[in-house]
């Protein structure tokens, strides 16, 4: 049972990880189906095991991702819900059984529409005067994108038209046309800016601009298709008659709605739009189908994350054919050597592929391909390109067998083949000059120190030139050095300088996260941290400690010792710690109080929405004084911190005598432990 256990919260944690890359970073690692089935998987365990673990957060009962922190927040009048989704036949006309055996004999119609790809957007209109845009966010509370949207010319400032109604929430979707994408790239290429990847991450990282830097924003499209806050009063009782009244009132609709009654028809409609996607200046994923009437979508109801009466039937993904023209060895930063195969350049989706990787030398083996082979290659969600097969009938006398390498392709050294050949592995470290530039990319990025202007791009030309060999060289860095780099002017170095000089302030956690040791991400540095208290402490540490903390698996405490333990690692944290202000608590926190602090390693659990502080906010103060944040109510919880709407784990926490602070009281505590704050 604990086995199941740690399944689900892996799971949950990894559903989450993906629904934030994609929700609220605009990247996607996996394809949709993928996404979906992991969804599926998750709520199928769940479901099977609910006496087990009961958690009122996770991703199958959420919407979307938290907003991302340094952009307003806004809160959406009704809740802006997400659809479930099929991808098969079979499934769609499970969802066709369901509805039609709910409502009996009632007479049912679909409104069918296009799956726009792009950027889910709720618009407020006071008096049939644009008052707030924002984007879905979790679902209640979204990132206020107003000024920018004002700009889109697709979108009215003023309703026009008679009866419009004193509130309105207008639900659709911001996307960029194929044409205005490629325009757009190319601009960007010759003026060496951000090239998006899709259309989508084009529209999302434009309309999330904090300042408005690129005319082509006005450019934008917006389709509306449907509503949140709606008047009742209003004659229109099916959802494609909503649509039209929107469109009377200037907001812009679809022309490829359809109203249709038999599963026959939808499917017809499906495959319709299948074989015109393609022709389409804009990109579509699937279709919707929704319950046309107002009164049988009410009776219909909703689930915790999306309604009853709609669902997304998405497209499969697209294949193509290439060549395989060569493979290359790329090396990561723990030294793991990846196969990838560089092709005849194809176009999916609008995006040029010309390489594609093969993971390892399993996948290798198990596809029975070769250089010189015809392969058929996917876009999994129409994101990451992928060798489906190889297509054996066109293969010639001239193909070659793809060689595992003996030797490092970046520092010649001999490589570590394990006896199954899923991994290879440079064994040189820090010693090879790639497995050193992407350390210190992550050493210098948001998950480490967080130096500001020192990309990939820049230290990989410090490492070329030899100005970095390890990391505490960054710190021997100045600006004289950098603007003997192309592409570094006088500014920026100035810059990179001064965020060098501003990142030597860090925590204990922080530090371990930077140094890119093998499954230790900031959760478990917090744990080491938290236990530890000092780097001395934790440099002569055996492996039974790390394997006695909670929280520390055997794998994770193997890799933590094993890293430290390392001669020229040992030599580096020690130098590190010199040069570096490395503290428990960051330095605007009053350590001094530490002990005394109520939160100073205690457990505590969040229930309801607090007025000063959003739940980011709580969860990061909590940790700054020492505290750990649960997901659930337990004996084991020490405190809970209860704001407005209280759900479960309040009356839960009652019956189990734990400690209860509103939100005054938890406002003295932080204004007492937390100097720099202004309140």
């Amino acid at each position: 049972m604990i086995c199941i256990k740690d399944l689900i919260l892996k799971l949950q944690a990894r559903v989450r990880y993906y629904g934030y890359l994609y929700y609220s970073l605009n990247t996607s690692r996996i394809s949709d189906s993928r996404y979906d089935f992991l969804v599926e998987k998750l709520r199928f365990l769940e479901k099977k095991y609910h006496n087990l673990l009961l958690n009122k957060d996770s991703p199958t009962l959420t919407i979307g991702a938290p907003v991302i922190i340094g952009l307003k927040k806004c809160q959406h009048i009704t809740p802006m819900l997400s659809l479930n989704h099929v991808f098969d036949i079979h499934n769609y006309l499970k969802f066709d059984k369901k509805i039609k055996d709910f409502l009996k004999d009632k007479y049912i119609s679909f409104c069918c529409e296009l799956k726009i790809d792009g950027l889910a957007l709720n618009l407020i209109y006071k008096k049939g005067i644009l008052l707030k845009a924002i984007t879905r966010g979790d679902g209640m509370i979204g990132e206020d994108v107003t000024n920018t949207v004002r700009m889109i010319s697709s979108i009215p400032r003023q309703l026009q038209g008679i009866n419009i109604p004193n509130k309105l929430e207008v639900r659709g979707e911001i996307f960029m046309l194929k044409s205005e994408f490629i325009r757009f790239n190319n601009e960007a290429s010759r003026s060496h800016a951000k090239v998006f990847s899709n259309t989508r991450n084009a529209a999302a990282g434009l309309l999330r601009q904090k300042t408005i830097k690129n005319h082509i924003v006005k450019n934008l499209m917006f389709c509306c298709h449907g509503y949140g806050y709606y008047p009742r009063y209003t004659n229109s009782c099916n959802h494609y008659g909503r649509l039209k009244q929107l469109h009377c009132w200037g907001l812009p609709i679809s022309g490829y709605n359809s109203i249709l009654e038999s599963h026959l028809d939808i499917l017809d409609f499906y495959k319709k739009i299948k074989n015109i996607r393609n022709f389409l200046n804009f990109d579509i994923d699937g279709i919707v189908i929704k319950v046309n009437s107002i009164v049988l979508q009410h009776k219909l109801g909703f689930m915790s994350r999306a309604p009853r009466w709609a669902i997304a039937f998405k497209f499969f993904d697209q294949e193509k054919t290439s060549k395989v023209l060569k493979v290359i060895y790329q090396v990561g930063r723990t030294g793991v050597i990846t196969p990838i195969a560089k092709i005849d350049p194809i176009c999916i989706s609008g995006v040029i592929i010309k390489s594609v990787s093969l993971y390892n030398f399993r996948e290798i083996e198990k596809l029975d391909i070769c250089i010189g082979d015809f392969v058929k290659i996917k876009r999994s969600g129409d994101v990451i390109p992928k060798i489906i097969n190889v297509i054996k009938g066109y293969r010639s006398k001239t193909i070659k067998k793809i060689i595992v390498p003996t030797f490092c392709p970046v520092c010649k050294s001999v490589l570590k083949i394990d006896c199954r050949y899923s991994k290879i592995r440079c064994v040189q470290g820090l010693k090879c000059k790639e497995q050193l530039k992407k350390s210190l990319y992550y050493f210098c990025s948001k998950n480490g120190l967080n130096i500001y202007g020192l990309g990939f791009k820049i230290i990989s030309k410090l490492v070329d030139n030899n100005f970095i060999k390890k990391f505490s060289d960054v710190f021997n860095l100045d600006s004289n050095l950098l603007v003997r780099l192309s592409d570094v002017g006088k500014k920026l170095a100035n810059k990179i300088i001064n965020s060098i000089n501003q990142s030597k302030e860090i925590t204990l956690s922080k530090f371990l996260c930077a140094l890119g040791i093998k499954e230790i991400g900031s959760i478990k540095s917090d744990i080491i941290a938290k236990h530890f208290l000092s780097i001395n402490n934790l440099i002569n540490s055996t492996f039974q400690d790390f394997c006695s903390l909670k929280g520390i698996g055997f794998k994770a405490a193997h890799n933590l010792f094993n890293f430290i333990n390392e001669e020229s690692n040992k030599n580096s944290i020690i130098g590190l710690s010199k040069t570096l202000n490395i503290s428990l608590y960051n330095t605007h926190y009053n350590i001094t109080k530490a002990d005394s602090n109520p939160f100073f390693q205690k457990n505590v659990v969040i229930s309801g929405s607090l007025s000063s502080f959003s739940r980011i906010e709580v969860i990061n103060l909590i940790k700054k004084m020492g505290g750990r944040v649960m997901s659930n109510v337990s004996i084991a919880t020490n405190y809970i911190i209860v704001g407005v709407n209280p759900g479960q784990k309040f009356y839960k926490s009652k019956e189990l005598n734990i400690k209860i602070l509103l939100e005054h009281c938890f406002l003295d505590i932080v204004k007492t432990f937390y100097i720099d704050k202004k309140f």
